[in-house]
């Protein structure tokens, strides 16, 4: 039995190794920003209309006139994107459906208790499982070590919640995740089990100890 629960904590050990593997591909922000007008672009924009307004002098003004148009539209863009970045929680999206949502999560652009929860969970959504997780399964670790009971178990259970949470709650078959987290989520729940089937071997043992000890009484 010393042998079991000495390889229960080295498996402990090796899922937090886990987190070195690679989880998730690069996030879909850059490809956004390549499809928004940058400084770069602008500048090109004003050095080709500089081009054209040396070879002729009558079409300086036009030059300008499209100079201020080009930084127009990129200020406009700019201001979209950071518009949409800033309210992009989802008790926003979900409000916005109908009035009575909106009068029950977002009352005059305010967060009411149910909003604010809402917008805690999709958290999870953005990666914050994946912290939650990590930190359950070293706390876990740490009661293992000292004592090898039924609370290091619980902890693990809800840390793999929340670790199959991460990214995606309903999908899960998400094509943002790598075959390191596959790999910690199917090395978290084969240790769940093999923990599970040694504390059911401890229970029995000490229930057969306990009726030996009556029987000798």
């Amino acid at each position: 039995m010393k042998t079991r629960i000495k390889l229960s904590k080295l498996l402990q050990i090796g899922l937090l190794l886990t987190f070195f593997l690679p989880f998730f591909p690069q996030g879909c922000e850059p490809k956004k920003a390549e499809n928004t007008p940058t400084a770069d672009s602008t500048f090109l924009a004003v050095d080709s209309l500089k081009q054209n307004s040396s070879e002729s002098t009558n079409q300086m003004g036009k030059s300008d006139s499209l100079k201020t148009t080009v930084a127009k539209s990129t200020t406009q863009n700019t201001d979209k994107t950071e518009g949409n970045n800033e309210d992009g929680e989802l008790s926003t999206k979900i409000s916005q459906k109908s009035p009575f949502l909106k009068f029950l999560l977002r009352p005059n652009n305010n967060y009411t208790g149910v909003a604010c929860l809402i917008d805690c969970f999709s958290l999870l959504e953005l990666g914050y499982g994946l912290g939650i997780a990590f930190i359950l399964w070293l706390i876990a670790l740490i009661i293992k070590l000292k004592d090898y009971n039924n609370i290091f178990i619980l902890l693990n259970i809800v840390g793999f919640v929340f670790m199959y949470w991460t990214h995606s709650m309903f999908n899960i078959m998400n094509e943002k995740r790598l075959w390191g987290f596959w790999v910690c989520i199917i090395w978290s729940a084969a240790m769940i089990m093999y923990d599970c089937i040694i504390l059911l071997k401890i229970r029995k043992d000490r229930k057969k100890v306990g009726a030996s000890t009556r029987s000798d009484l």
